[in-house]
């Protein structure tokens, strides 16, 4: 507290129970003892708090005073003699200190400090040190606005929202009276790092092995933006561009843009399910190739701290395809080896809308918290490689919340399910569950137990309970309980 080093009667006033004080002061020295010009100093700088000291002392609980009277406040390799000085001190105390832990006072009425209040009023919003990184971008990571009352846990969580973005080096912030209530003076200092740099490996039973190379650029054509674009290079080639414009509590926008593609042996009978194919042959595995590429633009906003509501459109190129039906139907396959077959080949045209809740405390093992995450396409138009197209709509939402069982034993449910809504006959983009991750394109839903590309159906309805102990910090063992099902009306 401000010009006061031992401030027992502002504790008090903010319902201070029990004060425990330890005086590392000097005492104050006679003439004879006064040897130097640091000495004087320290004498003029003591006088008045020793004296103060004879009043707090009689109002302290429990009075701890080092001898450390040999030392001075320039003796810094001297430190741990010091500490062991401090703590021979409080071992003569100890009775009492046990005495209080174990059988507290009884509670003085606690009285608010003049000033103290649980929540203020910021009715006005001060910024300096942005450059690239505009007020409205700030304003939105604050999650508050001006002329709001707000807690001062509220206040603290917006400025840790702010560091946590990685964009500002430092963040320095007071709280200014005026009159009828306060104003936020924020300093920022930016992060003068913009391009990064990341390398890493994948593999799954999906995608195969793979190098990943991300490159992020801050800033790249305005205030505010991040562009970002991942090159997957292996067995299968991908990429992901993603270039967001965040504008806070307005509408933000943003452009994505991926391709993915992979090879999977599966069985023959979900494409006889699914597509108009001869029905003839004695198939019973194929190797389906299946290439996505997806754009989409976007505008999102964000509604208090939790929720974020996305309005988009969306182009999707979709190929399903073998070689297997090819091969067998040739007499020579010297001159057939590249015949393909294709099940699907068409761009879909779409408009869709997101509404995102999340409280999670943590993405892949939340231990508090809630989640929802709600998704509605309406496909309007194709290019309708099997000639039959009509306009549907695909709507799947995910929800679920983590709690605390006991210390370190966390339990997390979960549902998520999905529907087709319409007419159309098309089955591209019906749920299929199977394997895990969480980069599964399109409908394709991760399931444990079942391999990838299992289990089709133009809905779907899944549930689980994960028992997550965490034995040692950031190392999990846990329980899962899986049930779903998967429908399809033809």
């Amino acid at each position: 507290i401000r010009d006061s080093n031992y401030p027992i009667g502002e504790l008090k006033k903010m319902g201070a129970d029990v004060v425990i004080g330890v005086d590392v002061q000097h005492g104050l020295s006679d003439r004879e003892s006064l040897l130097s010009a640091t000495e004087i100093l320290l004498q003029i700088n003591n006088y008045r708090t020793v004296r103060d000291m004879q009043k707090k002392s009689t109002q302290t609980d429990i009075y701890i005073t080092p001898d450390i009277k040999d030392y001075s406040v320039i003796d810094f390799d001297m430190g741990k003699v010091i500490i062991d000085r401090g703590e021979d001190a409080a071992r003569l105390h100890l009775p009492e200190l046990l005495k209080i832990a174990k059988d507290p006072t009884v509670q003085r009425p606690k009285i608010l400090a003049a000033g103290i209040r649980d929540t203020l009023m910021i009715n006005e919003l001060t910024i300096k040190g942005n450059y690239n990184y505009s007020r409205a971008y700030i304003r939105g990571k604050l999650r508050f606005n001006v002329d709001d009352n707000i807690t001062f846990e509220k206040l603290q969580q917006g400025i840790n929202n702010l560091s946590a973005t990685g964009n500002f080096r430092s963040i320095k912030y007071e709280l200014l009276n005026n009159g009828e209530g306060v104003e936020l003076l924020l300093n920022v200092k930016e992060n003068p790092d913009k391009m990064f740099i990341r390398l890493g490996v994948h593999f799954d039973d999906l995608y195969k092995s793979a190098g990943i190379v991300n490159l992020t650029r801050k800033n790249v054509l305005m205030d505010d933006d991040v562009a970002s674009i991942d090159f997957i290079i292996g067995d299968n080639l991908r990429y992901n561009f993603e270039y967001y414009v965040d504008k806070g509590f307005y509408w933000s926008f943003g452009v994505n843009s991926r391709f993915d593609d992979f090879n999977k042996e599966i069985n023959f009978d979900l494409i006889k399910s699914n597509f108009d194919v001869d029905n003839s042959s004695n198939v019973r595995k194929i190797n389906l190739s299946s290439s996505d590429l997806t754009s989409q633009v976007y505008l999102q906003t964000v509604i208090e701290e939790e929720f974020a509501f996305t309005l988009g459109l969306e182009h999707k190129l979709l190929k399903y395809s073998t070689k297997t039906l090819g091969q067998l139907d040739t007499i020579s396959p010297s001159t057939t080896a590249n015949t393909r077959t294709y099940f699907e080949n068409s761009n879909y045209y779409s408009t869709y809308g997101q509404l995102t809740f999340d409280t999670y405390d943590d993405v892949y093992f939340p231990t508090k918290g809630l989640f929802f995450d709600g998704d509605f396409h309406f496909y309007v138009l194709s290019s309708d490689f099997n000639d039959n197209f009509k306009e549907f709509s695909i709507g799947k939402a995910r929800m679920g919340g983590a709690f605390s069982l006991a210390r370190n034993l966390y339990l997390n449910l979960e549902t998520e399910g999905g529907f087709k809504w319409g007419i159309s006959p098309i089955t591209s983009l019906d749920f299929v569950l199977g394997g895990y991750g969480n980069h599964l394109v399109n409908n394709l839903v991760p399931f444990y137990g079942y391999d990838f590309l299992s289990l089709v159906g133009n809905s779907y309805v899944k549930a689980y309970a994960r028992l997550d102990f965490e034995f040692v910090p950031k190392n999990h063992m846990f329980c899962l309980l899986y049930t779903s099902d998967a429908a399809d009306d033809s």
